[in-house]
């Protein structure tokens, strides 16, 4: 009798922490850096109709597109940044469901040209008739992490 809770005492501690390895793993994934800037949200930017524009503090600016259009889950999107007046080294775009948690999502574009990046990525499903997503652009720079959110809203 003995033996069996000691094995059991052991087999739990060793399942407790695995599991907290795997939630500080997926809590550091999901943490962009050091965020230098944040650009404010342009509500008015509908990237269901159109590319957006972000503008930071010092002038600087990304300019997003997501196409085909409209945007839709469990469909390859294409998705392009256009950085102007910044020294961009690196670009991924977080999509995260705004009031629902649709899971880690961040495709890293790559380079086309200076300042050009471009790649593609997935949305995936909700349950809900429409959904509210925000992209943040992740530019990386030599001062640190630049973010630039975008909302938009997708149909089941």
């Amino acid at each position: 009798m003995q033996i069996s809770y000691r094995i059991w005492m052991t087999a739990t501690t060793v399942v407790l922490i695995a599991v907290i390895a795997i939630a500080g793993l997926q809590i550091w994934r999901q943490t962009p850096g050091d965020i230098a800037m944040i650009a404010p949200l342009d509500a008015s930017c509908d990237l269901q109709k159109e590319p957006c524009e972000a503008v930071f503090p010092d002038g600087g600016r990304l300019v997003f597109s997501i196409s085909p259009r409209p945007i839709e889950g469990l469909r390859t999107l294409q998705l392009q940044v256009q950085a102007q007046g910044l020294d961009v080294r690196s670009v991924e775009v977080d999509f995260r469901g705004v009031g629902m948690n649709m899971g880690f999502n961040r495709p890293r574009l790559e380079r086309q040209s200076a300042g050009r990046y471009a790649g593609s990525g997935v949305l995936s499903v909700c349950i809900m008739e429409r959904m509210t997503w925000e992209a943040t652009v992740l530019a990386g720079t030599d001062k640190g992490i630049l973010a630039a959110p975008f909302r938009f809203e997708t149909l089941r």
